[in-house]
This record gives structure tokens, sequence and C-alpha cells, in this order.
């Protein structure tokens, strides 16, 4: 294969995988983020938990969700795991 056609390869899997993400609702945040799946999440070393898909509260969609250091991440420490 040319690096042309791997880079292709490459764009059309992160595409087709940034389509599948998830997107977790709740009334409340955080009050609800024991309501997201702990397979949903992913753990940093430095104490970051990320969303791996969507939020969407009320009537907004947010990507990029992570928290630290607060509630919403306690939650997920004592939920998920450190």
């Amino acid at each position: 294969m040319s690096k042309t056609t791997l880079l292709v390869a490459a764009a059309l899997v992160a595409a087709a995988s940034s389509s599948q993400a998830a997107t977790y609702k709740v009334d409340r945040w955080p009050g609800d983020i024991d309501t997201i799946p702990c397979s949903a999440w992913t753990h940093s070393n430095d104490g970051t938990w990320a969303l791996k898909g969507w939020l969407k509260v009320g009537g907004s969609e947010i990507e990029n969700v992570g928290v630290k250091g607060d509630a919403a991440s306690r939650s997920l420490d004592k939920r998920c795991g450190k």
C-alpha cells in the first residue's frame, strides 16, 4: 500500500469512529454523572476523567468533557476506580 492509501484509510477509520461516539443524556450536571457508564470514561495518570463521546444537557451537546479535582471526578474515582 502506498503512503497516501494508508493516510486515506486512517482518515476514514477516524471519521467512522467519531460518528459512532455515543451521546449521554443527563438532566442535571454533574448530579446525573452516575447515569453514564464507567466504560464511557478514560482515566489519565494526572487524575483527569475524559468522556468518550458527547454529553447532552438540555438542548446542548458538548464534546470533550473532562473532569478533575471536583465532585464529579471524586464520584467517578469511587464508582469506576482510580
